[in-house]
């Protein structure tokens, strides 16, 4: 007996689907070219074969509209369309997630956006081979000692006309806020150095935190990129290209089963279109596994714990060091003051 699908509106299903137009739309605003190679590279994959299939589906679901316009169109159950609506949502979160983390973790200045002029200006100053010398010795700095001895002791570093100071932090790092503020202490502390004031060892010991946490927070970033950002990538262009192929599939066969049945309509036993409602049975049942699988919250909960994770392990590195900071400023000793009071 053949498997008969309640009459359906076909712009239900268009109305589940997202656009052509929006998905572009979305991943327009993904500059690939910001992040890490691998995000780079498996984007732009991503965006033009799910496009391509989602352009597929709809012209498949548009052509039975209007082809066939005197063939009743079988309704799928409510289960694989209630699925499908989800799985599109996921991929909008998923979108807008590889948006954020791409414009604020895959990019250095977003805590600090005038580090792209403070690089621009080291890189047109030509001082790159002084850059280089100072960050060989900073290598293998352990401690403030090694740090001061390294900043102090090289008073013949070079600057080009235009008088342009070179930072003790790397490119990266003067990008970031902490990283700025950093190179900031100790140019201050060197040029106070001289007068024996203890602001100047102050400057330095800020400098010495605030490089810590620069550091810090560029390895949150790396965290991010690689374990979020690169891995949303990941699951769409995997499961997400999957259940799209599988989706097609069951819009495919079931234009095929709508035609026999218009067909044998006198004939609901024949033979063929038996066969054709089982292949339509069978896809959408093998699409609901898979969407399900997509839709699975434990993965994402796992996603959403990994971000979570390195902001934790990163905002509490900067409570420690800051306490451990202001523990070390009360305790520089501040001598002559009283008399100058009197």
């Amino acid at each position: 007996m053949s498997f008969k699908f309640p009459s359906f509106d076909l712009k239900s299903i268009q109305d589940s689907l997202p656009t052509v137009d929006q998905f572009k739309e979305s991943f327009s605003k993904v500059n690939a070219g910001k992040t890490v190679e691998q995000f780079k590279e498996s984007i732009q994959p991503f965006t033009a074969k799910t496009g391509q299939l989602i352009q597929e589906q709809l012209k498949q679901v548009q052509q039975l509209a209007s082809s066939n316009g005197d063939v009743e169109v079988s309704e799928l159950p409510e289960e694989y369309l209630q699925l499908e609506t989800n799985c599109d949502f996921l991929l909008k979160l998923y979108t807008d997630l590889i948006q954020y983390t791409d414009e604020t973790y895959g990019k250095l200045s977003y805590d600090y956006p005038p580090g792209s002029y403070a690089i621009n200006k080291i890189k047109d100053a030509n001082v790159s081979g002084v850059i280089s010398n100072k960050f060989n010795q900073l290598k293998n700095v352990s401690s403030p000692q090694e740090l001061e001895k390294v900043l102090f002791n090289s008073s013949q570093d070079s600057t080009n006309e235009n008088n342009v100071t070179v930072q003790p932090t790397s490119p990266d790092l003067v990008k970031t806020l902490y990283g700025q503020l950093s190179a900031i202490a100790i140019k201050h502390s060197e040029e106070l150095k001289t007068s024996e004031n203890p602001l100047s060892f102050a400057l330095l010991q800020v400098s010495s935190t605030y490089h810590e946490i620069a550091v810090a927070r560029l390895d949150q970033d790396k965290k991010i990129m690689a374990g979020v950002n690169s891995e949303l990538v990941s699951i769409l262009n995997q499961q997400f290209i999957k259940v799209n192929e599988l989706r097609k599939q069951v819009y495919y066969t079931r234009s095929q089963f709508d035609l026999l049945r218009a067909k044998y309509e006198d004939d609901p036993e024949n033979e063929d279109l038996i066969i054709k409602e089982d292949e339509l049975v069978n896809a959408t049942e093998v699409a609901v596994l898979e969407m399900k699988k997509f839709l699975r919250p434990s993965k994402n909960i796992d996603l959403l714990k990994i971000f979570i994770t390195a902001q934790k392990e990163f905002f509490e590195l900067n409570a420690k060091r800051l306490t451990e900071l202001l523990s070390n400023l009360n305790k520089i000793p501040i001598n002559g003051e009283d008399e100058e009071d009197d």
